[in-house]
């Protein structure tokens, strides 16, 4: 019966980790899925644009453990790097190479 139980925790456990591969993978999608949202939105406010981002990052992310923590950590740090870099007039395909996400 111990047995069973600790392999139970053991395939639990295995199916919530994210090797660093996946890990720059799914932070890459985050990254087009925000600049996909934001394009459309540049001239409306920034809440409208984080709630939109958050919503659609939710959505992707919803087979992830704690994906509304990993949402709101990116709009807290990588948000505002990206609607600069539009603002800018980087290429909305070139965003998320040039911040490091992709």
């Amino acid at each position: 019966m111990k047995f069973f139980l600790l392999l139970a925790a053991v395939v639990a456990t295995s199916a919530v980790v994210l090797l660093p591969s996946q890990l720059a993978s799914v932070e890459c999608d985050m990254c087009e899925m925000a600049v996909r949202t934001v394009v459309p939105m540049m001239d409306q406010d920034t809440k409208d644009i984080e709630n939109a981002v958050n919503k659609e990052c939710k959505a992707l992310l919803h087979k992830i453990p704690f994906a509304t923590q990993k949402c709101q950590k990116f709009i807290d740090n990588d948000l505002n790097k990206i609607i600069k870099e539009l603002e800018s007039g980087t290429a909305p395909g070139d965003v998320c190479k040039k911040i490091d996400m992709c």
